[in-house]
C-alpha cells in the first residue's frame, strides 16, 4: 500500500510594508526649504524681501535643517535624509568659522575701543548706556536713532564729561545719527545720500594714525519691495577702505546679516567684521518679538589693516538693538 505523498505549502512571504506616501510628502517640504536657502545662501542671491528675511535666519534655518535630517533618518526616507544632511553641512560650514576666534589679536599699534548703539527712536536708557561706554573704556560711540530728546538726557547723564568730543545729526523719529568721542573730531562726508543720517568723522589719535568712522544705519529693506531696492543700494554705496588713506571703520545698523549677499560684497571690498574675528560673529545683536527671533545685524567693520582683539555684546533697556562694542588695533 502506498502511502500517499502530500506536498508541504510553499511559504508564504510577508507582505512588504508600504511606505505611507503622506509622511514622505510632509517630509519633502521642508527638505525643499532647506534647500531652497541652502543654494541661495551658497550662490549669493538675496533675492527679494521676502527672501531676504529668510536668509537672515540662516542660523537657525541649519538647525531646522538638522531636525529634519533626524526626522528622514528615523522614518526611513533615505534620500530625503541625504539632501537634508547636506544642507546642513553646507550651511553649517559657513557658520562655523564665525564661532572660532582666529587668534590674530596681535600688533603693536595704537589701541581704540568703538562701541556702536541703536537707541530705539531715542527710547534706550542713558545712564545704562553711558556706565556700559565707561566700563568699557570707550573711546569713540557710534549713535543710530539719535534724537534731540535723547541728546538732552545723555547730557543729563554725563555725556559732555565721559565724551567732550561730538559731531551730531539728532533728528526726530529714527534718522537721527551721531558720534561722540575722547578725542578730537573733525566731520567728514562718506556717504552722499541715505535715507537715514550717516554720520562719519576723522578721529584725531594724537598718534601716528588718525582713523575714519562712519555711523552706519542702512534703511531695513523687509517691509516692501520699495525699501529693498533701497536696502541694496546703501549696502552699495558704503565707502570702500581707502588702502592709501586713513584706517578706515564702518560701525552700526547694517540691518544686514553676514549671510546676506549684499552685506558680503562690502566684506569683500577690503573689510574684516570685528565679531567674525574674535569668534563673536554668531552673537544677536538685535530682537523685536513677535517680528521674529534674534538676528545680528548690528556690525563694527575694519579694513583690513586693522584687527580686532576683542568684541561683546550687551543689553541695552529701552530699546530694541544691544550695544557692540570691540577693541581694535590700527596700523603703526
Amino acid at each position: 500500500m502506498r502511502t500517499a505523498e502530500i506536498d508541504a505549502p510553499a511559504p508564504v512571504e510577508p507582505p512588504r510594508r508600504r511606505k505611507r506616501r503622506w509622511v514622505t510628502a510632509l517630509l519633502a517640504i521642508p527638505v525643499l526649504v532647506v534647500v531652497a536657502a541652502t543654494v541661495l545662501r551658497l550662490v549669493g542671491v538675496d533675492g527679494d524681501r521676502h527672501t531676504m528675511a529668510a536668509l537672515a535666519l540662516t542660523p537657525y534655518l541649519t538647525a531646522f535643517a538638522a531636525f529634519i535630517t533626524l526626522l528622514a533618518l528615523v522614518a526611513g526616507r533615505r534620500a530625503l535624509m541625504a539632501t537634508a544632511l547636506i544642507a546642513t553641512v553646507s550651511l553649517g560650514s559657513v557658520l562655523v568659522p564665525r564661532s572660532l576666534d582666529d587668534g590674530a589679536h596681535t600688533g603693536d599699534g595704537q589701541r581704540i575701543r568703538v562701541m556702536t548703539a541703536n537707541l530705539l527712536v531715542g527710547g534706550a536708557d542713558p545712564t545704562t548706556l553711558l556706565t556700559l561706554a565707561r566700563d568699557s573704556r570707550v573711546d569713540v560711540l557710534a549713535f543710530q536713532e539719535l534724537t534731540p530728546a535723547a541728546v538732552e538726557a545723555l547730557d543729563a547723564a554725563g555725556m559732555r564729561r565721559q565724551f567732550p568730543y561730538r559731531v551730531l545729526r539728532a533728528e526726530a523719529g529714527g534718522s537721527g545719527s551721531g558720534i561722540v568721542a575722547k578725542v578730537p573730531l573733525r566731520q567728514i562726508v562718506l556717504v552722499e545720500e541715505s535715507v537715514l543720517e550717516q554720520v562719519a568723522v576723522v578721529a584725531d589719535l594724537s598718534g601716528p594714525t588718525d582713523v575714519e568712522i562712519l555711523s552706519v544705519h542702512v534703511l531695513p529693506g523687509v517691509h516692501n519691495a520699495g525699501a529693498y531696492r533701497i536696502w541694496q543700494r546703501e549696502l552699495a554705496d558704503l565707502p570702500s577702505p581707502d588702502a592709501g588713506g586713513r584706517p578706515r571703520i564702518l560701525a552700526g545698523d547694517f540691518n544686514a546679516t553676514l549671510d546676506h549677499a549684499a552685506m558680503t560684497r562690502i566684506i569683500d571690498r577690503g573689510y574684516w567684521d570685528a565679531a567674525e574675528l574674535t569668534g563673536e560673529g554668531l552673537r544677536p545683536t538685535w530682537s523685536q518679538y513677535p517680528w521674529g527671533p534674534p538676528v545680528t545685524i548690528d556690525h563694527i567693520l575694519v579694513d583690513r589693516r586693522i584687527t580686532a582683539t576683542s568684541l561683546a555684546v550687551y543689553d541695552l533697556p529701552g530699546s530694541d538693538h544691544n550695544a557692540v562694542v570691540a577693541e581694535l588695533v590700527l596700523p603703526q
